[in-house]
């Protein structure tokens, strides 16, 4: 009796510990009207760390489809459209369109009621509201060029006519709204799951070889180099992708904006501090 005694328990240990490693799913979200994109390469480290059905990918616009992605033999689970119609709106509109989301993931796709982001650029910013909005629900954010600071890119016209439609988005990249309302409201990192942590990454771009989707991190570096004088990704000014209340984990001077959401090796870095 005493040694089944000691197996029963052995067996409920085990078990406890691995709902204990696997208690966290992954949610994705993009940055700007979508525009730069999850690259399949960083998806598939995504799900190769987190597993198969355990990776969800958020897109803010109307549309509550939700739909499958199969990556090397894995699944991705996606909500919304993946096109330019997500992440044209306030951050405000953009936090209560990931939190009807991210409910419907819960009830009827398996969505683990605590979970890790990494987010891209503005996402990081709806990431941020989002926990306010959702206490106790986010246990980690990795911030990729989110402009924590804004982005005076926000101020010029030539840049923000890539992005005609996405005139809120925009407005909520100002530094004055981002420092002056946005930060002194929610500052991070917020009433985060589990003693989370907000962390972030940089860029860097340079002006021959910053591109983006259509040469808008082309236009934006040659501004932000000309006329504020600032190194930047081409989007986000170096010192402005960081905030106090965050942890900054590494900038990758090789790659821009853009490339933050489709090289490999950012996702190995981002995943080392969003864990299952």
């Amino acid at each position: 009796m005493k040694r089944i005694g000691t197996s029963l328990i052995g067996v409920m240990m085990f078990l406890l510990f691995a709902s204990y490693a696997g208690a966290y799913d992954l949610v994705l979200m993009h940055g700007l009207t979508n525009k730069h994109q999850w690259s399949s390469s960083f998806l598939d480290k995504c799900l190769q760390k987190f597993g198969s059905g355990n990776v969800y990918a958020v897109y803010t616009n109307e549309s509550n489809r939700v739909w499958e992605r199969w990556i090397n033999g894995r699944k991705l689970i996606c909500i919304g459209e993946n096109d330019f119609s997500a992440g044209d709106d306030s951050v405000a509109v953009q936090a209560s369109l990931m939190r009807t989301k991210t409910q419907i993931l819960q009830q009827s796709y398996g969505l683990s009621t605590k979970f890790k982001i990494i987010a891209h650029s503005m996402g990081g910013l709806v990431s941020r509201r989002y926990i306010y909005n959702n206490p106790n629900t986010v246990a980690g954010l990795v911030s990729l060029g989110t402009p924590h600071k804004g982005s005076q890119l926000a101020y010029a016209g030539s840049w923000v006519s890539f992005f005609i439609g996405a005139e809120a988005a925009v407005e909520n990249l100002k530094p004055s709204w981002v420092q002056g309302t946005f930060n002194v409201q929610y500052p991070p990192p917020g009433p985060m799951a589990d003693s989370g942590k907000i962390y972030t990454i940089g860029g860097d771009g340079d002006g021959w070889d910053c591109w983006g989707w259509g040469g808008e991190l082309q236009v934006g570096w040659d501004i932000l180099t000309t006329v504020y004088w600032t190194d930047s990704d081409g989007a986000v000014p170096q010192g402005y992708d960081t905030i106090s209340g965050t942890t900054f984990i590494k900038r990758f001077w090789s790659y821009d904006h853009m490339e933050l959401v489709t090289q490999s090796a950012v996702a190995d870095e981002a995943l080392k501090w969003a864990t299952p």
